[in-house]
């Protein structure tokens, strides 16, 4: 697994999101971009810059959710590309059991922002999908 952060999110040619992802230690940086929705790039968006609404928007109460149930993620992990889908995984323990659930990854970026955990991508999908910051 290949440890990434948000490095931006801007809008492609047509206006659609992109969220891009960079490698922390390499030199030079690999990068990965996955297209998401308007309302997963505002939801990053608002984590990223700590903006708090009035009631818990989504991605709040999940993490709310977490809380309450004395769990906690790990981290996520951006595991699959397959029929030009990205794929991600929440790593979530409890005292019980560690579970990974199944995730969109702009879901799973959202959330990991809330809950400060690392963001991380199988070294395949990175390695079939991403590029060298200097490429572009």
């Amino acid at each position: 697994m290949v440890e990434v952060k948000i490095d931006n999110i801007r809008t492609d040619n047509n206006e659609a999101p992109v969220v891009i992802l960079e490698e922390i230690d390499s030199d030079p940086k690999r990068k990965l971009l996955i297209w998401i929705g308007e309302s997963e790039a505002s939801a990053i968006k608002a984590g990223l810059e700590n903006i708090s609404f009035p009631r818990p928007m989504t991605h709040d109460l999940l993490k709310n959710i977490v809380d309450a149930l004395s769990a906690t993620v790990t981290g996520i992990y951006i595991n699959a590309f397959e029929k030009q889908t990205f794929y991600a995984k929440v790593k979530l323990k409890s005292n019980i059991q560690d579970l990974n659930i199944d995730s969109r990854p702009s879901d799973a970026l959202a959330l990991a922002i809330r809950c400060e955990v690392p963001i991380y991508v199988e070294e395949k999908v990175i390695e079939e999908n991403g590029f060298l910051e200097k490429e572009k």
